[in-house]
């Protein structure tokens, strides 16, 4: 930890809330360089917040120029971060002074108030007329009794409720979670397949380019975004409830996949694996997310 580095992100950086606490956690782990390599779910843990929202905030901060991150670059594949020093010094130059404010000007004097004139007098009144008495009220006429109910019941009346059904069968079975899962409607569920494919060529630039979006790839695709739209994970909490939460499990996906030496093909691969290389379909079929998934931390 730099309590140099982290003085000049409380007093330098232009962000704040999430953004401000996200640049503080990296700083807690930085040198004095500003340099840090904290896993994401590290810095999401730090943070009090899902690692998909950590990834949101540190794309922001990149954006910004403040922070500047180098995927897979830190040791046992986490990223590199680096605290842009250069840049906070700068936050302070965009800040446009104060403007100083204008003297009050003095008030001019209170008028007083004109007294008041006195009121003309009241005329007397050439005579009141006297009020005539009330005249007193008719007595109540008695009401008539009540009728007594005819022997047979009128026509068109609604007929009794029927006895209540007996609850049905123990036996009967639940739908499951998954069915019963709300996405937001249809539109949730519709899968982007330019979105991934943009943010699988963005993390990992080093696997083999997608140049032909056959049927066979959009099926997956779909598949798999739906199964992240629909599904959770082993505690019990969805993967992802918004096309935007959606597109993070895909971006900390990938994420994951580029910090495996054995996809990213930083190992030897010998036997059945020799000239094997990863690739878009790998991570999209069961396989490849179990892969993924058993053999990291952050993504489920």
């Amino acid at each position: 930890m730099s309590i140099a580095v982290m003085s000049r992100v409380w007093e330098k950086s232009s962000h704040g809330g999430a953004q401000l606490l996200m640049m503080l956690a990296i700083a807690d782990f930085a040198d004095d360089q500003g340099r840090a390599y904290p896993s994401v779910a590290t810095l999401a843990q730090k943070c009090r917040v899902q690692p998909r929202t950590a990834n949101y905030t540190i794309a922001e901060l990149k954006a910004s120029g403040e922070l500047e991150v180098k995927v897979g670059a830190g040791p046992r594949g986490t990223n590199l971060y680096r605290i842009r020093l250069d840049r906070l010094s700068r936050a302070d130059a965009r800040t446009e002074p104060l403007q100083s404010i204008a003297p009050l000007q003095e008030t001019s004097g209170v008028q007083e108030l004109s007294p008041l004139k006195p009121s003309a007098p009241l005329k007397e009144s050439s005579g009141v007329k006297p009020v005539a008495p009330l005249q007193p009220a008719a007595p109540l006429k008695s009401s008539s009794p009540l009728q007594s109910s005819a022997p047979i019941p009128a026509m068109g009346c609604t007929p009794p409720l029927q006895p209540i059904a007996p609850e049905p069968s123990l036996n009967h079975q639940e739908p499951s979670v998954e069915a019963n899962a709300s996405v937001g409607g249809a539109d949730e569920l519709r899968c982007p397949t330019k979105k991934i494919v943009d943010l699988y060529h963005e993390v990992l630039p080093e696997l083999p380019r997608v140049r032909l979006q056959t049927d066979g790839r959009t099926k997956a695709l779909a598949k798999t975004w739906r199964w992240v739209m629909t599904s959770s994970r082993p505690d019990g909490v969805r993967r992802a409830t918004t096309a935007e939460e959606g597109l993070a499990w895909f971006r900390e996906y990938f994420e994951r996949a580029s910090q495996n030496d054995f996809l990213m093909g930083r190992t030897a691969k010998t036997g059945a694996h020799a000239g094997w290389q990863c690739d878009l379909d790998f991570l999209l079929s069961d396989r490849g997310k179990k892969h993924v998934i058993e053999r990291t931390e952050a993504v489920q």
